[in-house]
């Protein structure tokens, strides 16, 4: 099994809620039906890398109530390596998502215990490939876990939700991964006109090395650290829902950079889980394996 990945991020169980579309402001629908998954951005992209044939670590905290027990199981029965969780009194990180028959949703964090991560929890090993960090923990725990990872680990921040950049964080990112929303708010841009382009060169100019901004169903694009502009239009499949397809997206990066794939193939590879991810109903994307996601890859190339 080629390198490891250490996920340090939010663990949640998410409470998903299906109606016939989003709700206006005081409005209150009807539901169709609600449903109980893990979640955390940090969970979901641990859970996608280790669809791939890659070592995983999952870092964080969960507390010791039903919601906790739920996480840990799923965790565990995907091979990931637990050392690293950590079971406390309190509440475990919980969200509720609601998604319209578009497959459209929107979602409110309650984080819990994943604001109370400590890094002496949190051993590094010295031959660490990957560290994936987002936005769902402490900023401060993101602030100093990369000053304990070896130099030659690469560092992938998906800053969701967006914060304020802290430029000698960012200058210690290898990749940056943000959609348009996040880096609009990243780059403080209130015009509607977005340039790619412009978006990723001043993304860039923040610190970090290389940066991808995923563009939702028109695809992605990127910028590599020598300059090289790659992108890709989205994969036309049937959408069922895109909750979590984002996770998806940056956890199958991080494996194929792990496996030693260049960003604007991995890229692909993370494209093509991202697609499986969106046409799989909910309760059968635990099923989606590496050869599914290395036959889509091929199915558009």
């Amino acid at each position: 099994m080629a390198g490891k990945i250490l996920v340090v991020g939010s663990l949640h169980l998410d409470v998903i809620v299906n109606s016939s579309r989003l709700p206006q402001p005081d409005e209150t629908l009807l539901g169709d039906k609600v449903s109980y998954r893990f979640g955390g951005k940090g969970g979901n992209q641990a859970l996608a890398a280790a669809k791939i044939s890659v070592q995983v670590l999952m870092a964080g905290r969960i507390g010791k109530d039903n919601f906790g027990k739920e996480i840990y199981d799923t965790l565990a029965n995907q091979n990931i390596n637990l050392d690293r969780l950590k079971m406390v009194d309190e509440p475990s990180g919980m969200s509720v998502a609601l998604i319209g028959s578009d497959g459209i949703y929107s979602a409110v964090v309650v984080s819990g215990v994943n604001q109370t991560i400590d890094l002496s929890d949190i051993p590094v090993p010295n031959d660490l490939s990957v560290l994936i960090l987002q936005n769902e923990i402490n900023s401060d725990a993101n602030f100093e876990i990369v000053k304990k990872v070896p130099k030659s680990t690469y560092v992938i921040f998906n800053a969701a939700p967006a914060l304020t950049p802290n430029k000698d964080f960012f200058e210690r990112i290898d990749l940056l991964i943000v959609n348009q929303l996040e880096a609009k708010m990243l780059l403080n841009m209130e015009s509607d006109i977005f340039d790619d382009l412009e978006a990723l060169k001043k993304l860039q100019n923040l610190g970090p090395k290389e940066v991808i901004i995923t563009l939702g169903a028109d695809g992605y694009t990127g910028i590599s650290r020598d300059g090289e502009i790659f992108s890709k239009p989205g994969i036309k499949v049937a959408v069922l829902s895109t909750h979590g397809a984002g996770d998806s997206f940056v956890g199958t990066l991080a494996a194929f950079i792990c496996k030693g794939e260049h960003i604007s193939v991995a890229a692909q590879y993370a494209q093509a889980s991202s697609a499986l991810h969106i046409k799989t109903p909910i309760d059968q994307r635990e099923k989606i394996k590496q050869v599914d996601i290395e036959n889509m890859f091929l199915l558009n190339q």
